[in-house]
């Protein structure tokens, strides 16, 4: 009788989304279509409007939507290199706090914090 075989297909990692494209995530994808297509198709279309080429807008725009994802996943899978899930969101989100566009949910003082009252 042979061994059975062992299942090559399954994944290393349970807690994070798996990769799509270059490393990206659905979630990661979807939020750079969104992103460049909310932007580039308008910007585009109002470019090759003034030239009197709308057609032509919308399909620009969509052209520069498919480089902005190429470029979005390279730039975030150089991001995520030989660093833990979640790393540049968590970046992100400080940097945001930074510039006060978020409201810090982060306690960021290096202080001596207490967790009781004070004792006479």
């Amino acid at each position: 009788m042979s061994r059975p075989q062992k299942n090559t297909l399954l994944p290393h990692r349970l807690n994070g989304e798996p990769s799509i494209f270059r490393g990206c995530s659905l979630s990661e994808l979807t939020a750079l279509v969104v992103i460049g297509g909310l932007t580039l198709v308008p910007i585009s279309v109002i470019i090759c409007g003034l030239l009197g080429l709308i057609t032509m807008g919308v399909g620009l725009g969509l052209l520069l939507v498919i480089g902005w994802v190429v470029v979005g996943a390279s730039i975030l899978q150089r991001l995520k290199r030989d660093r833990p899930i979640g790393y540049y969101q968590l970046w992100l989100r400080l940097k945001m706090e930074d510039m006060g566009l978020i409201k810090p949910r982060f306690l960021r003082k290096a202080q001596i914090w207490s967790t009781g009252g004070m004792r006479r």
